[in-house]
């Protein structure tokens, strides 16, 4: 070996050990008799090196690899102990430079500089292995290898094909160097000559079995990771094509192509001919423009050529602002090149075979490895790439759907998109690794789009059975609304420092695929039914059991030993290994509000009831599980436990008492006495309906501001871009400005520039730039004319608008859509109230407190008829939160079971200071440190003896003075009060109100009265929810109102539209009558949110009761009906009574603004 100046700065034990490898004379390498044990040497130098990689980077400087390593594989291969320790330090000298330094890319300058140098030395490792007689010994070894028997393989065998595989992929993986090898198009590059060994050799067939073979599935990450590193540079489009004798429409394109190129010079030739004069300027010097003002008042002093007036700007000179170094774009790293025509066609046959035998079961393969945690984190992005690329290929080569027939489903669809947002979701929390999760989300999406593209092909076909399964998987897929919700969230959610500007091309050409082929689906269909998403709460009773009622009671002695007679076969099989052990059981719950004591206390409580039910495994498994959680103490037993000890430990777990009530039965519910007690837990749950689609409804999410900026965004390299990614952006903005006639939305300064550029651009007189040159003038014309009836729209085009903000734009400033309702609009003075409001008491809060902001909030904003959901809704749109869910109110979701002995302590001293107070059982519950519900402490204290009879913890009624049926039903009323709101207020609370309860009371019992008067047959009222007492509480007198003042007051708190819904429903239900005769009840059923919040109003109930309309009658009945009594006549003349007159509209308009006025905040 020649080693030159590397001699002086190699470590000397290292340079000793390389220099008794051998030597090469001629093209004869001669060993030396040693060579296997210094190749171990070297191994373990490799072994201790530290994070400087020094060892690593000597051996590449002294090019060991490619002077002695190599020799030795290629002329000792023979010799199976040297080849094979070769092989692993070869392995181990080609791994890739990441995994030097933590799998990441070094920051600071000294460590990049050894990651660049270890890099440098890989792509000479790479030029290495482009030799064909290297690649046919490994070949050799390796189909040798796949000869053998299963049974005849040994563990190094094994061993031997995996770092054989494995030295293949390090060598792909080598990332190219086009500015070292500057290489142009249809040139063979290093990874080209690397490919065209691996095809001479046979290393590519080998490949292909490993991949097809069901006998070498173990091997099939590697297969997938090597066939994707073969294809990186390609593009299926490309390989499809290669070799194809071009038909006349292919050269008629690349002849147009040529053309476009050659006229585009000519047009830039001939501008800049035009920029000069043909004569000389007999002006020269400097001379003032005029109608041009300076800095000054004065005309600006020009001091170039005349002929360049035309151009005059004031950014020549201009330094644009900087970005910070961490809020750059992201950049694109992909390299994408056409290699030569051998190697297109020799990877074209490749990927034909690779369709044909390997494709299918190889994909079914990675997956489940995938789906069952096998592989490593990253490899699920390797199934994408392969998805995408041979679906691309089988589309433009020769379409088939069998061949891809194992990634192409609903199935694959909703695979794709949950992974699609996993990636999303990972990229915004795990900043540190955005770039590599921004990477993988860009495959999915690559995915996405060829599924869409291959479904889309599939419309096409003049097959019948494949246009029919294509119909079917469009239903299905256009059906969920997951689906169509997927583009607006992408669009919404790109931030180019996270993503890179070929990922946005890609979004909007997929969105553009989408929306193409739901547009042709809705077309020609009267009537499409999708899925409709939505949020349902839904109340739940819950009922104590009668005072006389035992404890639950666990099971009994002799139970315990037959259900231990009948478990103790399975656990010894399985303790003994003769059977499987259950997997992926979680005992801990890290995300749960429940307190880690309690979750093992309830593992060991899942673990005895498992036992109880006769399901050994799951026993077993959560128990080792536990083990690992809580090694602490040995309570789940020790870690080295033997399964003769593991076996007793779960006898004792079975047989010990854990003082815990078996898992409640399901039982209809029951009338019971008044005095009892009960529980409301309310739940909200998504529910899903089915609505009618509306295309153009759905093409109205796409006018967000974000979505228009990623398309303005994509349309500012309209020169560089291709043909096609032009179109998709210009369709979706004439979507929202033609269409939906939303121009006033593209009104924004940023694609006002690009279409100046446009427009002064002499190739956009080019057919390719036609529609958008055409595009531009559209919307600048809309532009002047919508600027002649508003002088401030000049300004307006420096912000970015919403579709709210249209009607103003053209209408006037404080305008309001006749179809929006007055209750859901804000204007700039509620916006600047609520965003005040806000300020002032997002830092006042109590973290302890029930309050939250948004209750604050509508304590002191001036309009008393906003709702909580208006309020969340316009502080997400104002982006004051994130989203709605922010808001949730906190419920109490005690998760506590288990009792310990010093919380049965407690409870007994509890009992024994508050047994005597007005209700004992409320006392307790508020005291005790951990917070459980009144019905588990009832029903604690009567399994300890503490009480015997549950009676002995109700409240003590106190008798008030007076008598009479009146004084019965306040008493009534009063109880039922304190039943509904025993889980959120306490009771004595409840009492402490005092008189504007008590007037609520009287009005109640006055109004019982009279429906008792009025139906014989009506029952009590339901019981309203708290946000209706808290909306609808009124006071006393409002009966003996008339019905023009409670609708003025209805009007006043925004009911103004359910008073117009219920006129509305008398009149048509008048005229029904009148027409048919039919006096059947008429149910008025709520189909808006809005409707069903007045509905359970008291004051609009009131109202109802005054029109004459009737509640539910029965238990069976839920909405409020028109009774069949009320002819025609009468139901119009109730009508009529409702109607506000015009004075008293300007009333409450009035009495409004005096409230207004009244406010301290706008005194200022």
């Amino acid at each position: 070996m020649e080693f030159g100046s590397v001699v002086r700065v190699m470590n000397h034990e290292l340079l000793a050990t390389c220099n008794a490898l051998g030597y090469l004379e001629g093209d004869t390498y001669q060993k030396e008799p040693d060579a296997l044990e210094t190749v171990k040497d070297l191994i373990r130098f490799l072994r201790r090196e530290d994070d400087t990689v020094e060892i690593r980077r000597q051996l590449g400087n002294a090019q060991i690899l490619q002077n002695d390593l190599i020799y030795l594989l290629k002329q000792f291969h023979k010799e199976t102990e040297l080849f094979e320790t070769c092989t692993r330090l070869l392995v181990n000298l080609t791994q890739p430079a990441e995994l030097c330094f933590d799998n990441k890319v070094p920051t600071d300058k000294t460590t990049r500089n050894y990651y660049l140098e270890v890099l440098s030395h890989l792509q000479a490792y790479k030029q290495a292995f482009a030799d064909e007689e290297l690649m046919v010994v490994l070949a050799k070894k390796l189909k040798k290898l796949l000869d053998m028997e299963w049974e005849s393989r040994r563990e190094d065998h094994t061993i031997l094909m995996e770092r054989i595989l494995l030295l293949v992929r390090n060598v792909l993986h080598v990332p190219a160097d086009p500015t070292q090898e500057k290489r142009t198009d249809d040139d063979a590059s290093v990874h080209d000559q690397v490919l065209w060994a691996l095809n001479v050799s046979g290393m590519d067939k080998l490949i292909l079995y490993v991949a097809s073979s069901e006998e070498e599935q173990q091997w099939c990450m590697h297969a997938i990771e090597i066939t994707s590193l073969m294809l990186r540079e390609q593009t299926p489009e490309q390989l499809a094509k290669a070799g194809i004798t071009r038909a006349s429409s292919e050269k008629q394109k690349d002849e147009q192509e040529l053309e476009m190129a050659r006229q585009r010079e000519i047009a830039e030739k001939k501008a800049r001919v035009l920029k000069g004069s043909g004569r000389h300027s007999r002006f020269g010097g400097t001379f003032y423009v005029k109608n041009f003002k300076s800095i000054s008042e004065r005309d600006v002093i020009y001091h170039q050529a005349p002929q360049k007036a035309k151009h005059i700007s004031f950014d020549r000179e201009k330094n644009p602002k900087k970005r910070a170094k961490n809020r750059m774009p992201m950049k694109d790293t992909s390299l994408t090149r056409r290699s030569t025509l051998s190697i297109r066609l020799f990877l074209r046959e490749f990927c034909e075979l690779f369709l044909d035998n390997c494709y299918n079961p190889l994909m079914h393969a990675v997956k489940d490895h995938i789906l069952h945690q096998k592989a490593q984190e990253n490899d699920d992005t390797y199934y994408l790439w392969a998805m995408r690329f041979f679906m691309e290929f089988s589309r433009h080569y020769h379409f088939r759907v069998d061949v891809i027939s194992e990634t192409f489903s609903v199935q694959a669809f909703y695979y794709v998109q949950v992974n699609l947002i996993k990636y999303m979701d990972m990229m915004v929390t795990d900043k540190k690794e955005s770039a590599v999760w921004s990477k993988r989300m860009h495959y999915a999406l690559k995915a996405y789009r060829e599924l869409l593209a291959t479904l889309e092909t599939m419309t096409r076909s003049k097959d019948s059975k494949i246009r029919e399964s294509a119909r079917v998987t469009q239903s299905n897929i256009f059906y969920v609304i997951e689906y169509k919700e997927l583009f607006v969230m992408l669009l919404k959610k790109f931030d180019d420092v996270r993503c890179t500007k070929s990922f946005l091309i890609d979004l909007i050409e997929t969105t553009h695929i989408f929306l193409k082929m739901l547009e042709n689906y809705c077309n020609g269909k009267n009537k499409i039914l999708v899925q409709k998403k939505g949020k349902k709460k839904k109340k739940r009773r819950r009922r104590n059991q009668g005072a006389n009622q035992q404890p639950p009671q666990g099971p009994s002695e002799e139970e315990l030993n037959d259900g231990w007679d009948h478990v103790t076969s399975d656990l010894s099989a399985m303790l003994q290994g003769r059977e499987d052990i259950p997997e992926n059981v979680v005992p801990f719950d890290a995300a749960s509000e429940q307190p880690v004591e309690e979750q093992r206390a309830d593992a060991m409580v899942r673990i005895q009831r498992g036992l109880h039910n006769g399901q050994a495994g799951d026993a077993i498994a959560l128990l080792r599980a536990a083990r690992e959680v809580w090694p602490d103490g040995d309570i789940f037993g020790a870690s080295d436990v033997s399964p003769e000890d593991e076996f007793m430990a779960l006898r004792e777990i079975h047989f010990t008492n854990l003082n815990v009530a078996p898992p409640p039965m399901e039982e209809p519910e029951m009338d019971m006495e008044e005095d009892e007690e009960d529980e409301m837990a309310e739940m909200e749950r998504d529910v899903r309906g089915e609505e009618e689609f509306n295309f153009k409804g759905y093409i109205l999410k796409f006018g967000h501001p974000d979505v228009i900026r990623c398309y303005v965004s994509a349309l500012q390299t309209y020169r560089t871009n291709k043909v096609f990614t032009n179109h998709c952006a210009v369709k979706m903005l004439h979507r929202i400005s033609f269409d939906q006639g939303d121009a006033p939305l593209l009104y924004q300064l940023s694609l006002f520039r690009v279409f100046q550029n446009l427009l002064n651009d002499p190739v956009s007189k080019l057919a390719q730039y036609k529609e958008l040159t055409k595009f531009a003038k559209f919307v600048v014309g809309k532009f002047f004319e919508a600027a002649t009836k508003n002088k401030k729209m000049f300004v307006e085009i420096l912000f970015w608008k919403s579709r709210q903000d249209l009607y103003e734009l053209e209408e006037g400033y404080g305008s309001v859509r006749p179809d929006v309702k007055m209750g859901h609009h804000w204007n700039e003075e509620e916006v600047d109230e609520l965003k005040q409001l806000h300020a002032e008491h997002k830092d006042k809060l109590d973290p302890d407190a029930e309050e939250d902001i948004v209750d604050k909030i509508m304590e002191h904003i001036l309009d008393d008829t906003r709702t909580r959901k208006q309020i969340i809704n316009q502080l997400v749109e104002l982006g004051l939160a994130e989203s709605v869910a922010d808001f949730k109110r906190k419920k109490p979701g005690w998760r506590t079971n288990l009792w310990r002995e010093e919380q049965e302590l407690e409870l007994k001293i509890l009992y024994d200071r508050y047994k005597d107070s007005d209700d004992p059982l409320g006392d307790i519950v508020e005291n005790m440190s951990s917070k459980r519900t009144k019905v588990k402490v009832s029903d604690k204290l009567l399994s300890l003896g503490v009480v015997e009879e549950r009676s002995q913890l109700y409240k003590k009624r106190r008798k008030k003075e007076g008598s009479g049926e009146g004084k019965r039903r306040k008493r009534k009323n009063y109880d039922d009060e304190e039943d509904e709101d025993e889980e959120n207020e306490d009771d004595r609370d409840f009492i402490e109100r005092g008189g504007e309860e008590e007037e609520d009371r009287d009005f109640a019992a006055e109004d019982d009265s009279d429906d008792s008067r009025g139906n014989a047959n009506s029952e009590p009222e339901a019981e309203e929810s708290e946000s209706s007492d808290q909306d609808g509480e009124e006071g006393g007198d409002d009966m003996d109102m008339s019905l023009i003042s409670v609708v003025a007051k209805l009007t006043k708190k925004g009911f103004g539209e359910q008073i117009k819904w219920i006129q509305g429903g008398l009149r048509s239900t008048a005229n029904d009558r009148e027409a048919d005769g039919d006096d059947q009840a008429i149910p008025l059923v709520p189909l808006t949110e809005e409707n069903e919040n007045a509905m359970s109003n008291k004051l609009f109930k009131k109202f109802l009761k005054k029109v004459g309309l009737a509640p539910p009658s029965s238990h069976e009945e839920m909405f409020w009906r028109i009774p069949g009594t009320l002819d025609p006549q009468e139901l119009r003349s109730a009508a009529d009574s409702i109607e506000q007159t015009k004075e008293q509209k300007l009333e409450v308009a009035a009495e409004r603004e005096k409230k207004k006025m009244e406010n301290p905040r706008y005194l200022s």
